[in-house]
């Protein structure tokens, strides 16, 4: 596993912990989550690229490529 892989992994791992600290407003977490990351993309990229790269979530969502079912290499690097 490179050091991308592994920041990546690590970042995904703390985000659905910081999820689980909040058992009863599951939506909420994940909606400041979004917002915030929002923020910080248009801080860092403008607002123009950060539409752009929305606009490539949004096909990706619509290809399948996203689902509630993690990997099983996923599942194991959150215990």
């Amino acid at each position: 596993m490179d050091e991308d892989e592994k920041v990546m992994r690590e970042v995904q791992e703390k985000m659905f912990n910081l999820v689980l600290e909040y058992p009863d407003h599951n939506l909420q977490a994940l909606g400041m989550m979004l917002r915030t990351v929002m923020d910080c993309y248009v801080a860092s990229l403008g607002q123009e690229s950060t539409e752009k790269i929305l606009d490539v979530a949004v096909d990706s969502v619509k290809s399948g490529r996203h689902t509630f079912i993690l990997p099983e290499i996923d599942r194991k690097s959150l215990h």
